[in-house]
């Protein structure tokens, strides 16, 4: 049918009209953009509370509504573990003591991310016994369990902890993207642990987070209350979060106080804090009388000093510490004791916290601090002077920096050297080896520690230098006091030669160090280190401070630093070990 032009044209109007209505429509709601696309989850660790399960944890993903965890034995090949809702899943039926791998990717309805980096974890053949309470009477850690710490855990006074070779101790779970919670083992004063470790067996305190997964800070270390004489006054209280900083540690008077035996125990990524600058130590001891012994020790990557002795007259032999977050060896406060064949090395780059901790690195590192009394007034009462003068014994020791470009350094500041020697200390450094630190080998600060040199209560002698921008303090530089012309008549001999060709095997400064990384601390065939030692026979007044050593008196050597170089099998064999993480 044909309809007239006039009817036509009224028809085109109408469709053009509701045209127009309908496009007016599209613009009234507006579609909203998709979401962003689903990424791959980061911080996979995981943890293993028994023999046949492991607790995977990761960070959470921005839009996910679940996640898909899969996992493979040792090589082989991945298959599905199971999904959550939440970041964490507790994979069961698992073989002990195997090595298991872990991936995880988020979902989101039909959509999958990536998968996310993988993880390796080891099942455990032993139980998780977690320790909610403190110790309060005679009680024994067997090897047989993990022990895992929940919060800070004080051995009380009249008690005794037996921790057996081979046992081993965690901090708290860790949870990815989260601050660690604060855990860590406090002997109190009157109370004692015996921790005695064998070569194949050693007692191990570390964080809870799987290897690779580890960070400095994880959970707190060591903590040591004696009864021994320290040069404050006052209430003085241990240095940490709630409760160790409720623990008063001074106005001791017992010299040969026990606190127990610590042989063959390695204490790992500690230095937790609650808030920064309060961080806790690996091996904190504070006014730790003679009578306690403590051998064959070591300290990987803590977030704070390594060893760190606040008055006291604890000895020590066989000392090791890699890689602090501050100083290696830390005496103060009128610490007294004498040790003898020490290790450490820092490297590059620095160690870290965990994202979400907030402790953080000095910015005065060094490998030793030694201070006389920390402050001028208060709780020192004759500031730099107070008595019993802070005078450890430091023979036979290694201490080897990361070079250039690691720690900060400050012009005249007290950061960067092999030994920072301030605040009115005395003691002894003899036989040893100080090399590649950044600032310096040593320094000498204030006028008061300069008096222990003049009154032969500070003697530095038969030491290589190696490697160091600078080996003495400046002549003229504000505030220090160890120039070279204080040394002349002391055996103290320097060599530009690098650090590492000292040694048999460390890596140089440049090496990133790989996991396991086999050392070997012997003086390398031919090296300046295998001569040049004080024999039997010590000079000065050393000898009135080497008797009653571990039962005998502290023997000189013929050699410099912390090995023989005539040993076929080095002490730190079998039972130390190097790792970043």
């Amino acid at each position: 049918m044909t309809f007239p032009l006039t009817r036509r044209l009224v028809t085109f109007g109408a469709l053009a009209s509701l045209v127009a209505v309908a496009a007016c429509g599209d613009d009234d709601p507006v579609t909203p953009p998709p979401p962003p696309a689903l990424t791959a989850p980061t911080g996979v660790a995981g943890t293993s509370p028994s023999p046949t399960s492991i607790r995977v944890t990761w960070s959470a993903v921005t839009g996910a509504t679940s996640y898909e965890v899969e996992r493979a034995q040792g090589t082989g090949i991945f298959a599905p573990a199971g999904t959550a809702t939440t970041p964490e899943l507790v994979v069961t039926g698992l073989s002990a003591e195997t090595d298991y791998r872990f991936r995880v990717r988020a979902l989101r309805t039909t959509e999958q991310s990536p998968f996310s980096t993988e993880a390796t974890v080891r099942t455990s053949n032993r139980a998780t016994v977690q320790v909610t309470a403190d110790v309060t009477a005679a009680t024994t850690w067997t090897s047989d369990n993990i022990y895992q710490l929940t919060r800070i855990v004080s051995v009380a006074n009249g008690a005794t902890l037996t921790i057996q070779p081979g046992t081993r101790i965690i901090g708290a779970p860790i949870t990815a993207g989260q601050a660690p919670a604060v855990t860590a083992l406090i002997v109190l004063r009157g109370a004692r642990i015996n921790a005695i470790g064998t070569v194949a067996a050693p007692i191990v305190m570390t964080s809870a987070a799987a290897e690779g997964q580890r960070f400095p800070g994880d959970w707190g270390g060591l903590i040591i209350v004696g009864n021994a004489r320290s040069n404050r006054t006052g209430r003085t209280v241990v240095e940490g979060p709630t409760p160790a900083d409720t623990i008063s540690w001074n106005g001791g008077a017992n010299d040969a106080d026990n606190s127990g035996d610590y042989r063959y125990v390695r204490v790992e990524f500690a230095g937790a804090a609650a808030i920064l600058n309060v961080e806790l130590n690996a091996f904190s001891m504070y006014a730790v009388g003679s009578g306690t012994r403590m051998e064959f020790l070591q300290a990987i990557r803590g977030l704070d000093d390594q060893f760190e002795w606040f008055g006291g007259t604890v000895d020590g032999r066989n000392l090791v510490s890699y890689e602090a977050g501050d100083d290696h060896f830390d005496g103060s406060e009128g610490y007294r004791g004498r040790n003898q064949f020490l290790i450490a090395l820092q490297t590059g780059p620095r160690v870290s916290p965990r994202p979400g901790n907030p402790g953080a690195l000095s910015s005065e590192q060094s490998g030793f601090e030694n201070d006389g009394c920390g402050a001028t007034s208060g709780s020192c009462a004759q500031g730099f002077n107070s008595t019993p003068y802070n005078m450890p014994v430091y023979a036979n020791f290694t201490v080897v920096g990361p070079g250039a470009g690691v720690l900060p350094v400050r012009a005249g500041g007290d950061g960067g050297l092999g030994a920072n020697i301030r605040r009115g200390t005395g003691g002894v450094w003899m036989n040893g080896v100080l090399a590649r630190w950044p600032e310096a080998a040593f320094s000498i600060f204030d006028p008061e520690t300069n008096t222990r040199i003049t009154e032969d209560s500070l003697n530095i002698r038969n030491l290589v230098l190696a490697d160091n921008p600078r080996d003495y303090d400046a002549v003229g530089a504000t505030n220090r006091f160890g120039q070279s012309d204080k040394f002349t008549n002391n055996a103290i001999r320097t060599t530009a030669v690098a650090a590492h060709t000292l040694f048999v095997n460390v890596p140089t400064a440049a090496t990133t160090i790989a996991n396991g990384f086999a050392f070997d601390w012997r003086p390398a065939a031919g090296s300046i280190l295998a001569t040049g030692g004080t024999g039997t026979t010590l000079p000065g007044r050393i000898p009135t401070r080497v008797t009653n050593y571990f039962g005998g008196t502290m023997a000189g050597t013929t050699y410099v630093g912390a090995v023989d170089p005539a040993a076929a099998t080095p002490w730190t064999a079998g039972w130390t070990t190097y790792y970043r993480n």
